[in-house]
Parts: structure tokens; C-alpha cells; sequence
């Protein structure tokens, strides 16, 4: 079979033409001097100039200036925002403090009024009573009125829970206090009291009670009591809005107590 005869023949010839024609060196001209090249030499054969086509760079002056723009947007929106969120949170801040300052009168007008002296006059001594037993009925007399000051402001709600009795000591444990409660010339001498829930005695014969503190201050030669009810202050590690001392009437009264 000839070459004319066979069909793939043509079709490889106009196969190799095409690959030939791609490798060929292609005609250049020097953008320098202008002379057409033919060969595939980077350099012109005439004057020497780099035939490499090089595109000038183009700097995107309206796409930087859009971003640009756009920063500057942003910027001004962002600066009243932060300015805001600055201006909500220090007004959080003064609203939070008012609350607490609020709080701490609040509490203290709660304290100055639960722990105002309470003023009775006790009974006076019998014909003949012996000072020293009179003193021990004055101070029986004081708590039982402690008893009922205590159920009044559990009743009233401004204390809580249940008061039994009341239980008196005397103020301060010293010495001389204690020689005072049985001196019957001592005229006048002042008590912690604690309006109890509950009490328990120990097996050494102390009693230990739980409940409301009070001091309690007696006047033997009136005779007149006045107490306070004690507002305790928070031990190691606690807080307190605020802490209203003792009121005078009820704190150093003239005598060992």
C-alpha cells in the first residue's frame, strides 16, 4: 500500500507540519532598535537589548484608595462604638456604687434602729430585802424583759427564729466584775445577755447558748435597766456592709462594769 493509499498517512504528515511549525523560531522584534529577529536568542543580534516583552507594572491607585476609604469608614464608626462601650461601662460602675452606698444606708438605718437602748424601770427592794438578792431579782426581771423585747422583734420580723429564755453573765469576765456581783454596795454594772434558741451544758457544768446577743446595763439604786440588742460583727473573713457600734446608754457604765 503507497503513501497515497494509506489514510493515516495524511494525517501524520499535517501532524509533524503543526509540531515543526510550533517549534520553528517565531520573528521578534527588538523593542529597542527595531530589527526583526529570528533566532531564539534572548539578546538582540543588533544592538544587544533584552528582547524579554516586560508589562510595566501598574500600581492599583483605586483599589488602595477604596481600601483606604474603607479603613477610614471603619475607623470612624469604630471610634464612637469603643467610646460608647467606655461611657456604658463607667456608668455601670457609678450605678453599682450608688446601689452599695444605697445598701449601706439602708443597713445602717437598720442597725441604729434595732439597736436603740431600751429604758424600764425595774422593782424596787422590799422592806428589809437583802441588797444582794435584790440585785439578783433586778437582774431576773432584765431577762425576762429581754425574752420578751427578743419575741417582740421576732414577731415584728426583724429577727429570726425562736427565743426560750434569756441567759445573763457578767461584763467583762474579770476579776473585779466578779467581786463586784457580790459586793451589795457595787450601784451599778452591766451584763452580756444572749436570747437563746437553745443552750447546752457541758460535762464540766458550763452552759453554752445559742441565740440573740444583748448587753444589759442595771442601775441598783433607781433601779432602772436599759439594753441594747448587739449587732455582731462578721469574723475573720467576712464582710459587712457596715458595723454601728454599741449605743452609750449601753456600753462603760460608771463602776467595775
Amino acid at each position: 500500500m503507497s503513501e497515497h493509499d494509506d489514510p493515516w498517512a495524511g494525517a501524520r504528515a499535517s501532524q509533524r507540519e503543526r509540531v515543526a511549525t510550533a517549534l520553528a523560531p517565531r520573528e521578534r522584534r527588538c523593542p529597542s532598535c527595531g530589527s526583526v529577529q529570528r533566532d531564539g536568542g534572548r539578546l538582540c543580534s543588533a544592538c544587544g537589548a533584552d528582547l524579554t516583552a516586560r508589562v510595566p507594572r501598574r500600581i492599583p491607585w483605586r483599589a488602595l484608595l477604596i481600601a483606604a476609604a474603607a479603613v477610614a469608614i471603619i475607623a470612624a464608626i469604630a471610634v464612637p462604638v469603643v467610646s460608647g462601650l467606655r461611657d456604658d461601662a463607667a456608668g455601670d460602675r457609678e450605678r453599682a456604687e450608688q446601689r452599695q452606698a444605697q445598701a449601706r444606708e439602708v443597713e445602717r438605718a437598720r442597725q441604729v434602729r434595732d439597736s436603740r437602748p431600751v429604758r424600764v424601770a425595774g422593782p424596787p427592794a422590799t422592806a428589809g430585802e437583802d441588797p444582794l438578792a435584790h440585785h439578783e431579782r433586778l437582774l431576773q426581771f432584765g431577762q425576762e424583759r429581754i425574752t420578751q423585747d427578743a419575741r417582740a422583734r421576732i414577731a415584728a420580723g426583724t429577727l429570726d427564729g425562736k427565743v426560750e429564755g434569756t441567759l445573763c453573765d457578767v461584763f467583762p469576765a474579770t476579776d473585779a466584775r466578779r467581786a463586784a456581783e457580790r459586793d451589795p454596795a457595787t450601784r451599778i454594772a452591766r451584763y452580756d445577755c444572749v436570747a437563746y434558741s437553745s443552750k447546752l451544758k457541758s460535762a464540766q457544768g458550763r452552759t453554752a447558748v445559742f441565740g440573740h446577743p444583748y448587753w444589759l446595763v442595771i442601775d441598783y439604786e433607781r433601779p432602772r435597766l436599759t439594753w441594747c440588742k448587739v449587732i455582731p460583727r462578721a469574723g475573720e473573713g467576712g464582710s459587712v456592709l457596715v458595723s454601728v457600734p454599741v449605743p452609750e446608754p449601753c456600753r462603760d457604765p460608771e463602776g467595775p462594769g
